[in-house]
C-alpha cells in the first residue's frame, strides 16, 4: 500500500464540505492574466493570511486586479475593495459554487500574484472533487457497456494528479485544467457514469515496483500504443510503457476501430505545406526563418516497431531539417494559426513530385494523440467486449498494479 500525502488544509478552509476520503487537496490552475472575475450565488468571504477582508452576500461578483505586488478586490454591486500582499482566497458562503467565466467550481478559489504582471486562478479542492470534473472530460460518457473503461479512466487520472501534486509541491499550482496536464471544468459535467466510477475507485492508484506510475493516456492509439522511448525520447523510459499490439487475439481487430479517426488523411499542396514549415520549422526545431527556404521533398527516416515515424526529414532548398518523435506532430500541423497539430505520427507518406519537388503531398494515418500508455477508445473498445477495468490496465500497463492510496 502507498502512503497517503498529507492534506495540508488551513484552519480557515475549506468552506464547502468535503466527505471523509475524499482526499488531499489539490491546486488547479484554471486561468491566469491580469485580473479576474468570480461570481459568487451564494455569497463569498475574501480571506488573505487567514484574515478576513471581505464578506459578499448572495449574487455578488468579486473583480480581482494585480496592482504590482498586491492583489486588488472589488465587490459588485456595493463596490467594497480590499488589497493584500500576496494570494487571496474566495470561499463560498453557502454551498453554493463560485464560478469563473460561468464555469462552477467546488471549494475555493486562490488568487495568487505570480511573475510581473500575471495573476493566477486556482481551484483549490479535494482531489476526489476534482477528479469529477476531469473524466467526463477526458472519456466522455460512453455509456453502461463502457463502465469498465471509465472506472480505469478514473484510476489513471487519480494516479497523474498525485504524480503532479508530489513533483510541483514548492509551484503554486498543481495542475493545468488543460490538455498541459488533465482537461478539467470543474462541475460542468459532473454526475452520471463519470461520478459513479470516481466513487467506486476511491484512493485507488496505479503502482509499478511500489512507485506509481507515470499513466499517459491518449485518445486513439491506431492498433498499437507507442513506445515512450520513441515518442519522448527525453523522458525517463518505463517498462510498462513499451508500446503494445492492441488488437483483440481471436479476430485481430483493433479495440479502437470503432472510432472515426481510427483512420484518417491530412493533404497539402507543396506551396501549402512550405507556408505552414515556415512557421513551425523556426518555432518548433529553433531554425532561422530565413533559413526555412521552399519545400523540396518530405521523406521518413526512420520508423519504430510500432509503426509510428521516429525521425522524418524534411528537405527545402536551404538543406535538410530533421524532426523526431512526437514534435512531428507539431512541425507538420494542419493549421498552426489555430493551434491545431498532426493527430499522431502513425503515417504513410504520399507525394507527387514535379521538376524534383513536391508538388502534392498526402498523409494516410492512423490513431489520435501520442499514442503512450492507455488508448480511451481502445479501453472502450475492451469494455464493450466484456474486459474488467483491471484487465484493461493491466493491459495498458503491463506490470502495474492497483494499489489503495487513501
Amino acid at each position: 500500500m502507498l502512503v497517503a500525502l498529507a492534506c495540508g488544509c488551513a484552519s480557515h478552509a475549506p468552506r464547502y464540505a468535503a466527505r471523509p476520503g475524499d482526499g488531499p487537496e489539490i491546486r488547479v490552475l484554471v486561468d491566469n492574466g491580469g485580473g479576474a472575475t468570480v461570481s459568487a450565488p451564494g455569497g463569498v468571504q475574501v480571506r488573505a493570511g487567514g484574515a478576513m477582508l471581505l464578506r459578499g452576500d448572495a449574487g455578488v461578483e468579486v473583480r480581482a486586479a494585480r496592482r504590482g505586488t498586491t492583489v486588488q478586490v472589488t465587490l459588485s454591486p456595493g463596490g467594497a475593495s480590499a488589497a493584500a500582499e500576496g494570494a487571496v482566497e474566495l470561499a463560498p458562503a453557502s454551498g453554493s459554487a463560485l464560478r469563473v467565466s460561468g464555469v462552477p467550481y467546488a471549494g475555493r478559489i486562490r488568487l495568487v500574484p505570480d511573475g510581473a504582471s500575471d495573476l493566477l486562478v486556482v481551484n483549490v479542492l479535494s482531489l476526489e472533487r476534482y477528479l469529477e470534473g476531469v473524466v467526463p472530460h477526458e472519456i466522455g460518457d460512453p455509456g453502461p457497456e463502457g463502465h469498465a473503461a471509465v472506472r480505469a479512466q478514473a484510476i489513471a487520472a487519480r494516479t497523474y494528479a498525485i504524480a503532479r501534486m508530489e513533483t510541483r509541491r514548492e509551484a503554486p499550482f498543481d495542475v493545468h485544467a488543460s490538455v498541459l496536464d488533465q482537461v478539467y471544468r470543474g462541475d460542468a459535467k459532473r454526475g452520471g457514469l463519470a461520478s459513479s466510477a470516481v466513487r467506486e475507485t476511491r484512493g485507488q492508484v496505479l503502482a509499478h515496483g511500489g512507485k506509481l506510475c507515470d499513466t499517459y493516456y491518449s485518445a486513439t492509439c491506431g492498433g498499437h500504443t507507442a513506445d515512450i522511448r520513441r515518442a519522448w525520447p527525453q523522458r525517463e523510459s518505463r517498462s510498462y510503457l513499451r508500446g503494445r499490439r492492441d488488437r483483440e487475439e481471436a479476430s485481430g481487430a483493433a479495440f479502437c476501430s470503432w472510432v472515426r479517426n481510427f483512420r484518417w488523411r491530412q493533404s497539402w499542396s507543396g506551396r501549402e505545406l512550405g507556408e505552414t514549415l515556415r512557421v513551425t520549422l523556426p518555432r518548433e526545431l529553433g531554425v532561422s526563418a530565413a533559413r526555412v527556404g521552399s519545400l523540396v521533398d518530405l521523406r521518413v527516416r526512420e520508423r519504430d516497431r510500432t509503426g509510428r515515424v521516429r525521425v522524418l526529414d524534411i528537405e527545402t532548398t536551404e538543406g535538410v531539417f530533421r524532426a523526431e518523435g512526437d514534435r512531428i506532430r507539431w512541425v507538420l500541423s494542419p493549421d498552426p494559426s489555430a493551434g491545431r497539430i498532426l493527430p499522431s505520427t502513425m503515417f504513410a507518406v504520399e507525394r507527387t513530385m514535379r521538376g524534383g519537388r513536391a508538388a502534392f503531398v498526402s498523409l494516410a494515418g492512423g490513431g489520435n494523440g501520442h499514442g503512450v500508455g492507455m488508448c480511451q477508445n481502445g479501453a472502450i473498445g475492451m469494455a464493450r467486449k466484456g474486459y474488467s477495468h483491471r484487465m484493461i490496465l493491466a493491459h495498458y500497463y503491463p506490470g502495474a498494479e492497483i494499489a489503495i492510496r487513501y
